[in-house]
C-alpha cells in the first residue's frame, strides 16, 4: 500500500519498521483528515484518487465551518499494542561474520602502516 499512500498524499509518512504512520500538514485538522483517509486506503474503503477527492471535499467543508468529522477526530481506533515489523534478515550470519573479519583485517592493515611511518 506504500505506492497508494504516496499517490494519495506526500505528507503521509509510513515507517514500516516502527509500525507508525504520521502526517505533516500545516493544520492539525489536515493531519487528522490525512490519517483518516490513509486508514480508508489501507483498509480498502477508498482508492488513492477517491481519497484525494474526499480530502478536497472535507477540507473545503472544514474551512467554511461546515461539519467535517473526518478533519475533527480520528475515525478509527489506534492500537495500543506495538505493531512494528522487524522485517526478514537478508544477510546470513556467516556473511556477517565474514564482513566483520574483513573490517578487522582492514583496521589491522591500517594500524600496521601507521606503525611503519
Amino acid at each position: 500500500m506504500f505506492s497508494e499512500l504516496a499517490k494519495f498524499d506526500g505528507s503521509v509518512v509510513v515507517e514500516r519498521t516502527r509500525g507508525e504512520v504520521s502526517s505533516r500538514c500545516d493544520m492539525e485538522a489536515a493531519n487528522i483528515l490525512a490519517l483518516n483517509l490513509m486508514n480508508d486506503i489501507v483498509t480498502g474503503k477508498l482508492s488513492a484518487d477517491e481519497a484525494r477527492d474526499k480530502y478536497c471535499e472535507v477540507t473545503s467543508a472544514f474551512m467554511m465551518n461546515r461539519p467535517a468529522s473526518y478533519a475533527e477526530k480520528l475515525q478509527f481506533d489506534v492500537s495500543k499494542q506495538e505493531k512494528y515489523d522487524t522485517d526478514v534478515v537478508m544477510i546470513a550470519d556467516e556473511m556477517v561474520e565474514q564482513a566483520k573479519e574483513k573490517i578487522n583485517d582492514v583496521i589491522d592493515d591500517n594500524m600496521d602502516k601507521k606503525r611503519l611511518h
